[in-house]
């Protein structure tokens, strides 16, 4: 489990919990997530750098601003492949947030 944090001036928070599920990879976002609706083409990713998407894998384009949700991850991602969650507004290549998804 985490918590999503803000590196922008733009609202986004919230828990998360990464997961195997006996078949694939869960990214569920709690309840009490949040996303400024303002920021334009913003994206989550897998990544092992905090600061750039680069290397990465593109979830997708953030839909839900608010509420609990989940992404389901391809067979193909293990549970130790990436480190961080990272928020990204792709039309501005700025980092919004980000969120540790296990220590070393």
């Amino acid at each position: 489990e985490g918590q999503i944090r803000s590196t922008s001036s733009y609202l986004l928070q919230g828990s998360l919990r990464y997961e195997f599920d006996g078949q694939n990879i869960v990214l569920s976002l709690g309840k009490n997530y949040r996303a400024d609706t303002a920021l334009p083409g913003l994206y989550v990713y897998l990544t092992n750098n905090p600061t750039t998407p680069s290397g990465g894998y593109e979830i997708g384009k953030v839909t839900v601003f608010e509420v609990a949700h989940q992404y389901n991850l391809p067979a193909s991602i293990a549970l130790m492949d990436y480190k961080y969650i990272l928020y990204w507004c792709k039309p501005f290549s700025v980092k919004v947030g980000d969120a540790l998804l296990f220590d070393d």
